[in-house]
């Protein structure tokens, strides 16, 4: 069995607490102060990474929102380009009427000069012919049949022209 000596435990508990204030003194303090110190620079860590988040979720935030102005710029300025594309090429259309109509008139205009000019040369040699068949008529004085001789002809020896 166990044998418990009073005297041996009293030591025992003497050295124990002589122990404990040598250690409380010389290393406890340090041990604590270095825990101590730790915990606050842990404490220190997080909350700087909490402050690194939060910038880095605002920068994101930002970034996105200039994401999205940019992108709504682009559609506005795709869409101004589309309608300026679109107004132009209206305008060239119009412009190309405008012409082909100015060069159909002016194409009607020469028709008609041409037209005028050849009504105008027929009616001057119409006229030629009437006045030599009736000079030739007056020169001879003739009876109806030798007019009507006469008359077929020179409008025989007249020129033929092509009928259109």
């Amino acid at each position: 069995m166990l044998n418990l000596d009073p005297g041996m435990m009293f030591w025992t508990w003497v050295t124990f607490f002589i122990v404990l204030i040598i250690l409380s003194k010389l290393a406890l303090k340090p041990m604590l102060t270095a825990i101590s110190n730790r915990e606050d620079q842990i404490r220190g860590d997080i909350d700087n990474a909490k402050k690194q988040r939060d910038e880095a979720e605002e920068l994101l935030n930002q970034h996105k929102e200039l994401m999205a102005s940019a992108e709504s710029e682009a559609q506005k300025i795709i869409k101004e380009n589309q309608q300026l594309a679109e107004k132009t090429k209206q305008s060239m259309i119009e412009t190309a009427r405008k012409e082909a109509d100015k060069i159909i008139e002016n194409a009607k205009k020469e028709i008609d000069r041409q037209k005028e000019s050849a009504l105008s040369s027929l009616r001057a040699e119409v006229a030629d012919l009437a006045i030599g068949a009736a000079e030739k008529i007056i020169i001879q004085k003739l009876d109806k049949s030798e007019h009507d001789k006469i008359i077929n002809e020179y409008t025989n020896s007249m020129p033929k022209s092509e009928k259109n």
